[in-house]
This record gives structure tokens, C-alpha cells and sequence, in this order.
């Protein structure tokens, strides 16, 4: 089963027992198998190269193993965003903030923040769908009462406590090719400890880091959701309209 650490800290205590790793324990191989909780502290650093794209690093202080795709040989980058530029050996991996990694680029710590994004009604569905990225279950999914709706403005806002708007709030709008969207009031930056002015705004993923847990399915929503962007993009009509012009007719 899945749980938060909170949650497992919580089960342990509530039989008179505390979290500990595993694998400091002798006698119990059995249960030594796939994933669980430790008390040990675990950093997630950033592996950045020479064109600012980035690969996720684990540095746990301890562990048996530890997967090649977060390692810090890990080749996987995947291109964001930055604000303010990017540590690169051209400016001393952040002013020493970053460590030099021998074979070209920088390895950094890194700290994420959540804020909420609107601290007022949205004035349009427009302005929603430009300012907003992270999904949200619908609201009805949650216990009676959690959330109390409000309509404004051809948005529906779902609040934790009437008339607040924080990261909890859920915003939800119809698209103007049909569909619903809804969204948090969240944004979430990564930033580089030490020089919070290096950023990005955090990157979406539907796959686990894990293999054992990396299925078709997610998969599959990762690929739809990139479908969907690109059949709802302002672009998408425009362009296939003038393909179709450029090669299914002919000029008078």
C-alpha cells in the first residue's frame, strides 16, 4: 500500500513502534522487498547541462540500491523553463552555489515552493486556462461539505472555506471546443538552494520514477494529455486548414 511517510510514522507509533530503515534491521530478509518508508534523510538534486535541460538526481544517506535513471550518471534530461537563467560553467555553476561535475554541467540542490496563483476571481475563462497548469480531481470526488461552489464571471470556483481563495481552491471552465477543465490554484517552483533566483515552474509528469510502477496506463495519459494540448492549441485548426487548402485544391 501507498502512504504518505506521515501516515506510516502514524500506523508505527499507534502499535508502540517507530519508523527506522529496513535494512538496519537483521533477521527479517523477507519483508527487506520492495519499497518502503526511512527516517533517512534523502536530497533531490538537479542534474543541469550545458543547454539548461535537467535530469532529477536521488542522493539518500543510505541504500542498497539505487535505480541508474536517478543516479548521478543519469542521462535523462528533459527541457524547462528557467527563469533568470540557468547555473552553467560559464558562471561557476551559480557562483559555487551548484557542485562542477567532471563530465560537463552542474549537479544542484534544490527546494520546491507552492503559492497559490489568483487571490480573486478569475475575470474570464481565458484568463484561467493561461495562468493555470496543475489538474484537479472533481470536487464532487471529495466528502460532502468540503468544498462550497460560487459562479462568477462563466467560472465555477470551488472554495475549502467560503470566499478563500488558496491553493486548495478549484477552478473549473468550459473550453471553447467543449470539455471541462478544472484546475488548482497552485504553482509550484523548483529552485536552486542557495540561488532561488535560478527556477522553473515545476514540471508535470504522469510516470514514476519507479520501474515497477511505470505501466501502460500512465503511458497512455501522458500521451493523451499531449493530444490534447496540441488538438486544443489556437494553432492546431489554422494549420491543418492550410495543408488541407495547399494540397486538396488547385489554383484558377
Amino acid at each position: 500500500e501507498r502512504v504518505l511517510f506521515t501516515t506510516a510514522e502514524y500506523r508505527c507509533a499507534a502499535i508502540g513502534k517507530m519508523s527506522c530503515d529496513f535494512n538496519d534491521i537483521g533477521g527479517i530478509e523477507e519483508y527487506q522487498m520492495g519499497y518502503h518508508w526511512s527516517t533517512d534523510k534523502c536530497h533531490i538534486l538537479l542534474k543541469v547541462n550545458s543547454i539548461g535541460q535537467v535530469a532529477i538526481v536521488y542522493k539518500p544517506e543510505d541504500y542498497a540500491y539505487l535505480h541508474p535513471h536517478i543516479d548521478e550518471d543519469n542521462m535523462n534530461f528533459f527541457k524547462v523553463y528557467w527563469t533568470n537563467g540557468y547555473p552553467k560553467s560559464a558562471n561557476n555553476c551559480g557562483n559555487g552555489v551548484c557542485e562542477a561535475i567532471v563530465s560537463g554541467g552542474c549537479l544542484c540542490k534544490t527546494a520546491v515552493s507552492e503559492s497559490r496563483v489568483f487571490s480573486r476571481m478569475p475575470k474570464s475563462p481565458r484568463e484561467v486556462l493561461s495562468y493555470l497548469k496543475v489538474g484537479a480531481y472533481d470536487p464532487s470526488a471529495f466528502d460532502a461539505g468540503k468544498y462550497v461552489k460560487y459562479e462568477e464571471n462563466g467560472i465555477k470556483a470551488y472554495f475549502t472555506s467560503p470566499g478563500s481563495f488558496n491553493t486548495e481552491t478549484i477552478f473549473e471552465v468550459n473550453e471553447k471546443f467543449g470539455g471541462i477543465r478544472r484546475f488548482k490554484n497552485s504553482m509550484e517552483f523548483v529552485r536552486v538552494q542557495g540561488a532561488p533566483e535560478y527556477s522553473f515552474r515545476n514540471a508535470p509528469s504522469f510516470m514514476s520514477i519507479l520501474n515497477t510502477e511505470a505501466d501502460v496506463r500512465d503511458a497512455e495519459y501522458e500521451t493523451q494529455a499531449a493530444l490534447d494540448h496540441y488538438l486544443h492549441h489556437d494553432n492546431t485548426a489554422p494549420f491543418i486548414a492550410i495543408r488541407l487548402i495547399q494540397r486538396f485544391t488547385t489554383s484558377n
